[in-house]
């Protein structure tokens, strides 16, 4: 497995064998397990698509999270990323890694970064045209000050220098969370099994069939089958969008009477 390659699994397709079927043994069990220990198949980041159109992301936990409700991504610069700063050692045009100082407020672990994405501004007064974007496919550890390097995911194709800055955001699967926000997180997905706390390795389903707690009027109001994600994880409709109620769409109703059966089925959208 080649250094932050990100996996996409397309399990039980007929004529081939996938990660996923080998490593499950044709079950798809391993998608409803957790673990505070980091599975050795799998990374954060990674993904498993079903041929019934559910689509599961391996995520790592930063609370206690829920399966009938969404949960919402943390990560932040500079919490968990790096923030803003200029690059100590230069690099040159192909290069595939740099070296920037750890800015965050937090000591980065070996490849803790992988997953996120680095942006890389030439000079400080240089355009917005001018940046360089790449994904991070692991880093070296280090503590807060401390000069670390970041391995890229595809070369340069402009050389940096000493007045070149970068600034690193986080894997966002890496810290996943649930809790009653201000309308300020976006919204990530639902847990595939309860987790009880913090550091906990598990699937996130971001697509697909699935149930979430809906609020009066889901599936019974005329011509509203669009559902959007509530402060609190549940769902709601469009006419409620305001103090409570977000713009971020978490799937369109599937069932013809939700509201009253008490089983809305959604096709939730959170395919980011």
């Amino acid at each position: 497995m080649s250094r932050g390659t990100v996996k996409i699994n397309y399990v039980q397709e007929d004529g081939e064998a996938y990660r996923a079927d080998i490593v499950s043994g044709g079950s798809w069990k391993f998608l409803y397990e957790k673990s505070t220990v980091k599975s050795a198949d799998w990374n954060v980041g990674d993904r498993v698509a079903l041929p019934d159109g559910r689509v599961f992301v391996y995520a790592k936990s930063g609370s206690a999270l829920y399966t009938g409700r969404g949960n919402y991504f943390q990560n932040a610069v500079p919490a968990t990323g790096i923030d803003y700063s200029v690059l100590p050692t230069a690099a040159a045009l192909g290069a595939m890694s740099i070296q920037m100082t750890n800015q965050g407020t937090v000591a980065q672990t070996e490849d803790g970064l992988r997953g996120g994405t680095i942006i890389l501004k030439p000079a400080s007064d240089s355009t917005d045209a001018e940046l360089q974007f790449r994904g991070i496919v692991g880093n070296s550890a280090g503590g807060v000050s401390d000069v670390i390097t970041i391995y890229l995911d595809a070369p340069l194709t402009e050389a940096l220098t000493t007045s070149s800055y970068a600034f690193c955001m986080p894997n966002p699967y890496s810290d996943i969370r649930y809790g009653i926000t201000d309308g300020t997180k976006t919204f990530a997905g639902i847990a595939a099994v309860e987790i009880t706390a913090a550091s906990y390795y598990f699937w996130l389903q971001i697509k697909g069939r699935c149930w979430l707690a809906p609020q009066s009027g889901c599936g019974t109001t005329a011509f509203y089958r669009t559902v959007y994600w509530r402060h609190d994880g549940s769902v709601d409709l469009h006419s409620n969008i305001g103090t409570n109620v977000t713009d971020q769409i978490a799937g369109v109703i599937l069932d013809n009477n939700g509201g009253a059966n008490g089983s809305t089925v959604i096709s939730l959208q959170c395919d980011y």
